[in-house]
């Protein structure tokens, strides 16, 4: 449902993570980490992904898999977009600054099993933007990656493992029809023509049931993305008031994120006050907040490419009006509902029926228009199977809303979970939720 936008605070993380690495190759002085991509991996160390690669391979067990990276974005407008990278490869490789990149696995081979993709270097073009590091050992200290190579071997290094594995094993993502072909389907079938014998396995549920589960590692830094969207959550609801553009509530909202240890944004922050907020994705933040309005801002912060997820709804002059009260009690009743039931092994969709529930029984039900929850994780919507039983040590959240343009409302309640075996931990705790503590805190305002 959203952008994201991990990396919209443009920063020096990545680099302070692994130090001024420079090496020496002759009398040729190599540019350190941070000042040439790759930079290395981030924000974990290389080991951390040489060994997810391992895990991931020995799922696999045979084959050849081929995983992109993203591609880089239009550097001839004005202002040119941030990169983000793919998910998957991020995971994979910590890989997050260097665009065009391909990852190649062949858990068979009996020396080299994995091969990162780079690639050719434009010297003329570098002087105008970012350097690039040359091929050679250095690339491969800081990535990790077995053997580092340029993207135009791709096709014959993929043809060469595929003659003898005869698989290619396909890890997503699934495309609609109307969608282009993915670029490993694509590459997959030219290299079928050319390799007799050599068959195609689906493999898309494999990252995301691996991703899904958190490591410790990751939750040190969604609760650390949970703090700084608590900052902005709380700065919004201390400083809005009647008459102020969106936009201008919003920039309070991210500079706070910055303030209190945010990297970057999970998503375009949503600021939607009365009709506004009823439209989904409603992110350009052009009205003004009135008063006797509902205000809703969905916002989170990131922390090292890991995002947050939070939704609050509350009033611009401070207080609820009596029937705004009972259609939040309504939302937050339908979110309880849920809750109840998220513990490990639990459905989804038996989850979304318990909300759903409480509103068919108040006559609301066409109301709520969107799905319950997703996964979160290096992605704002990290993927996992959501029809099958959630597991623990996921992270999901829980939004039930209510919409309705003509009323001049749109509320949602939105809370991060971790699931445990027995349960859930609301990650996102200390913002205020209920309509008593949203109205006690707007009333400490100075």
């Amino acid at each position: 449902m959203r952008i994201d936008r991990r990396s919209l605070f443009m920063g020096a993380s990545a680099a302070a993570a692994l130090g001024g690495l420079a090496v020496a190759a002759g009398a040729q002085v190599l540019p350190p980490a941070g000042y040439a991509t790759p930079a290395g991996t981030s924000p974990f160390t290389p080991d951390v992904y040489r060994a997810r690669r391992a895990k991931l391979m020995e799922q696999l067990k045979t084959g050849v898999a081929v995983i992109y990276g993203a591609n880089a974005v239009d550097s001839s407008a004005p202002v040119s977009p941030p990169f983000f990278q793919n998910g998957d490869f991020a995971w994979l490789t910590g890989i997050v600054d260097e665009p065009g990149a391909i990852l190649v696995l062949a858990p068979t081979e009996r020396t080299v099993k994995e091969w990162l993709l780079l690639p050719s270097r434009d010297i003329e073009n570098e002087r105008w933007n970012q350097e690039r590091v040359p091929l050679g050992s250095l690339i491969e200290q800081r990535t990790g990656v077995q053997r580092v190579m340029r993207t135009s071997a791709l096709g014959g290094l993929v043809a060469s493992l595929a003659s003898r594995s005869k698989e290619l094993r396909f890890l997503g993502p699934i495309a609609s029809a109307n969608a282009p072909v993915p670029p490993a389907l694509e590459l997959y079938g030219k290299v079928a023509q050319r390799v007799p014998g050599c068959a195609l396995r689906d493999d898309t549920g494999v990252l995301p049931r691996l991703r899904c589960v958190k490591e410790p590692r990751e939750l040190v830094l969604m609760r650390k993305a949970m703090d700084a969207t608590r900052a902005g959550h709380l700065a919004a609801m201390r400083q809005a008031r009647p008459g102020m553009p969106e936009n201008e509530l919003r920039f309070i909202v991210e500079s706070a994120f910055r303030a209190a240890g945010g990297t970057g944004l999970a998503y375009d922050s949503i600021v939607g006050s009365g009709r506004n907020a009823a439209s989904l994705h409603y992110a350009t933040a052009t009205g003004t907040v009135h008063g006797g309005e509902l205000i809703l801002l969905d916002a989170g912060a990131s922390v090292g490419g890991y995002a947050c997820d939070v939704t609050r709804t509350f009033p611009a002059s401070g207080r609820f009006t009596p029937e705004q009260k009972v259609l939040y009690d309504l939302v937050l009743e339908a979110q309880a509902a849920a809750v109840s039931k998220l513990k490990a092994g639990a459905y989804l969709e038996d989850l979304s029926e318990a909300a759903k529930a409480v509103f068919r029984k108040a006559g609301r039900i066409d109301e709520f228009t969107h799905g319950l929850g997703h996964y979160v994780g290096l992605d704002v919507h990290d993927p996992g199977d959501t029809t099958l039983p959630i597991p623990a040590g996921s992270v999901i959240t829980m939004e039930p809303g209510l919409y309705l343009q003509s009323a001049n409302y749109g509320i949602r309640i939105e809370d991060l979970y971790l699931v445990t075996e027995t349960g859930a931990e609301r990650l996102s705790v200390g913002v205020p939720r209920t309509t008593d503590e949203i109205e006690a805190f707007m009333a400490a305002r100075t």
